[in-house]
């Protein structure tokens, strides 16, 4: 079956199942093995969450900086950085200081490949979902190439290099998100609450969740997130973990690699800066977009819509450009939308190669900025999906007297 056609055809997908493998070679080439990253270190990011968590296991806030980074320096030898992770996130940072830095390390690249796994699986039930009366060889065509992208895109791959935590809160969220979908309260409130250790993924899915009144969701959300955080709290009071974690925010975000301009810092403010148009915080337009699409909320299948929100929050709250991974099951439904439609299939591949074009080769050839782009690519993604994903009011009119 040829991308740009609407013919479907039984049997084996073997060009789909190509690229998927094909994807996940380049997972494990720049993921796990590291080729092209100039030797360094796997999982390097993960020791700020591994020493955060020894520190917790004797007691010791993890928020006073010069602590934390005398801590670093005796377990791993270099003592830069805060630790900018809330108190929710003392699950995680345990978990992966039970062991040594180097089980450590295993765990964490371990997590990445499962929640990988989980975000495949999502974009498989959803399709199940919402795909259910069609022809379930051209389903399955479809799913391998959203897999194909979900594990093959170059920001997974940085992820799980760095021993970033984006997939594993990603992960979550989509759960969450699919259980909420099967109205399935309490336990999506517990994802939620897992996924809340990266607040700044989690805040437009539980606003969404508020203006859907969910409250169930949210009260089991709440419970779990103080559970979790239990210990800090009981440990270090409140003063040293919740206040002392948003006092070291502040620190945080006045550092070089999380002011806006930032080559890495994604979003239309810091792409705004980068241009020397300095503007104030854009998370005011991510909320409002989430309430204009609730609005709209009827227009559009459920279950992907959590890209939408996850879009907004890249766009207009907070983000690095690795961020963007959880976002791409937002791939699963344009591929749907573009398949027979070999204009529509080419703007989408353009489009998603802009987004995944590795920004070393802008800078090798002179024009960094010309990154930038990926904000405007993400915003043009969205807008498709908007727009070609959007019911019919006749058809949404059936729907609703059936």
């Amino acid at each position: 079956m040829s991308w740009f056609t609407s013919e479907r055809k039984s049997g084996l997908p073997i060009l789909e199942i190509t690229l998927l493998f094909l994807g996940t070679c380049f997972f494990i080439a720049f993921g796990m093995v590291g080729i092209g990253r100039d030797g360094g270190n796997f999982a390097f990011d993960m020791p700020y969450l591994y020493v955060a968590g020894d520190m917790w296991e004797k007691a010791i806030s993890p928020y006073s900086a010069d602590v934390f980074k005398a801590t670093m320096h005796g377990i791993i030898g270099t003592s830069d950085g805060n630790y900018a992770y809330p108190p929710n996130s003392s699950y995680l940072s345990m978990s992966l200081s039970l062991g040594d830095v180097s089980e450590a390390r295993l765990l964490i690249g371990t997590l990445n490949i499962l929640s990988l796994i989980l975000m495949v699986s999502f974009v498989y039930l959803g399709a199940q979902a919402t795909d259910s009366e069609s022809d379930s060889s051209y389903r399955l065509q479809n799913v391998l190439l959203a897999a194909a992208v979900i594990v093959g895109n170059p920001f997974a791959a940085h992820v799980s290099w760095m021993g970033q935590t984006t997939l594993i809160s990603g992960a979550f969220l989509l759960c969450s998100w699919f259980l909420a979908d099967q109205r399935r309260d309490v336990l999506a409130g517990v994802l939620l609450a897992l996924a809340g250790f990266k607040p700044q993924l989690a805040i437009l899915v539980a606003l969404w969740f508020l203006l859907d009144r969910r409250w169930a969701l949210l009260a089991s959300a709440t419970v779990v997130t103080l559970l979790i955080s239990a210990w800090p709290m009981v440990s270090t009071g409140i003063q040293g973990s919740w206040i002392a974690w948003l006092v070291g925010l502040r620190e945080y975000q006045d550092t070089a690699f999380n002011v806006a301009g930032f080559k890495h810092l994604f979003g239309v403010r810091s792409a705004l800066a980068q241009l020397g148009v300095d503007i104030p915080s854009l998370a005011p337009l991510g909320v409002l977009g989430v309430i204009l699409l609730y609005w709209q909320r009827k227009a559009y299948e459920n279950i992907w819509l959590v890209a939408t929100i996850l879009g907004l929050t890249f766009l207009f709250v907070y983000a690095h450009d690795y961020d963007i991974a959880p976002a791409t099951v937002l791939a699963y439904p344009l591929i749907r939308a573009s398949r027979g439609r070999p204009a529509l299939m080419g703007l989408v591949l353009f489009l998603a190669c802009v987004l995944f074009f590795p920004q070393r080769i802008w800078e090798a050839l002179g024009v960094g900025q010309f990154a930038r782009s990926r904000e405007l690519a993400l915003m043009l993604l969205m807008g498709v999906y908007l727009t070609l994903c959007r019911e019919p009011g006749w058809r949404r009119g059936l729907s609703a007297s059936a």
